[in-house]
């Protein structure tokens, strides 16, 4: 969401300074293509303004037809076939051995629609569902065409064929539902429609226990992300934003002081919020306090929780907690990673951070975090029907 928030203040600029500009989304894969289907990029008349595409590769091309696209003030739906044998030499230079289709819509009146639906999804920090008309024979609908729906079950619309607005609003709760964005076709009286449905997601609640030094390269990674960092410790010398500029949260609490708010029914002004999207790291290098957040953070919603050390010490854990007559459930041990992070060989407080960051980001897209090359398939995964 850091991306599209960035894409989208740039477009509001743009718009208000009355300079004109294109927004080019990537509404369909098939093979192999560096960015996912909902990539967007932004230009204005003197280039680049914000968010990628591809790896550079296209950015040239798309500019000069953004400028026709400027100029014309008509939408257009631009393909690159990356598969072509000749594409190596010829052409653009490609060699992502795939299929990528990209909208290129003008800044104007037209779009407005689209910048308000995308900012009030930004700024509700919800997850939410957005539906984009990128091809269509025979409908009323114009390139561009967007219908967004978000967890309030609000739902924001600007389709003219109702019939086909009802359909889509189904399709996308269902992807608001499940997170995982698709490429939908849709056939109604002898007409044809495409529409990308992607789902627009909240920046990732990282909470970090432990205010030390080595937390430091994690929420600086995490902010680059664009994930959402609280830092949680209970030395108000340590947890300050002096110490941890980039943390959007730096609270300062015992285990036991926060316990009853990871309950069922959390309140809204509570300073630490663990729910079921949530990923918990465990960090504190303290032993009596690690026992105190195992015992609260493995019965909470927390998606993932990690904790720093080797494995010894959670069998020595373990064996407390045991003790205390906490049995942790097969699915609550399931999604308790320790020793935290991939096997990288990491060494450094940077490193370390990294192997963390990496494996987290692994787990939440379902990845067994493996190399690409022993992948079979695209690296991205299919999309669509």
């Amino acid at each position: 969401m850091k991306e599209l928030s960035e894409i989208v203040s740039s477009a509001e600029l743009l718009r208000k300074s009355a300079k004109k500009g294109a927004l080019a989304t990537v509404v369909k894969v098939r093979g192999s293509a560096y960015r996912r289907p909902g990539a967007r990029m932004l230009f204005s008349e003197r280039g680049r303004e914000a968010g990628f595409v591809s790896a550079g590769c296209l950015e040239a091309d798309l500019m000069e037809r953004a400028r026709k696209v400027m100029s014309s003030n008509v939408p257009a739906l631009i393909s690159y076939d990356t598969s072509s044998t000749d594409d190596l030499i010829m052409g653009l230079g490609l060699g992502c051995n795939g299929m990528v289709e990209i909208l290129l819509e003008p800044l104007g009146e037209n779009i407005d629609f689209k910048l308000r639906s995308l900012r009030s999804l930004v700024d509700k920090k919800q997850r939410g569902a957005m539906a984009t008309v990128f091809r269509e024979k025979g409908f009323s609908e114009t390139l561009g065409r967007v219908l967004a729906v978000s967890s309030d079950k609000s739902t924001l619309n600007d389709f003219n064929n109702a019939e086909l607005a009802g359909i889509v609003a189904h399709d996308a709760l269902n992807v608001l539902r499940t997170g995982l964005s698709a490429t939908k076709r849709y056939e109604l009286k002898n007409a044809t429609v495409e529409v990308l449905i992607e789902a627009i997601l909240p920046p990732l609640p990282l909470v970090i226990f432990g205010a030390g030094p080595d937390a430091q390269p994690l929420i600086k990674f995490a902010h680059e992300l664009g994930w959402h960092t609280t830092l949680v410790d209970h030395r108000p010398a340590f947890a300050t934003k002096e110490n941890f500029p980039l943390a959007d949260a730096v609270i300062v609490s015992h285990a036991e002081e926060l316990s009853d708010q990871w309950q069922v029914g959390l309140k809204a002004d509570q300073p630490v919020k663990i729910d079921s999207q949530t990923v918990a790291l465990i960090m504190t290098h303290n032993f009596p306090t690690e026992l105190k957040l195992l015992r609260l953070l493995l019965p909470s919603p927390a998606r993932y929780v990690g904790l720093l050390g080797p494995k010894n010490k959670f069998d020595l854990l373990s064996q407390h907690l045991s003790k205390e007559g906490f049995e942790p459930t097969k699915d609550q041990l399931k999604k308790l990673h320790t020793p935290v992070g991939l096997d990288i060989g990491a060494e450094t407080p940077e490193e370390i951070a990294f192997s963390i960051i990496a494996e987290i980001k692994a787990v939440i897209e379902g990845r067994e975090a493996g190399f690409l090359k022993n992948l079979d398939g695209p690296i991205h995964g299919s999309q669509g029907d």
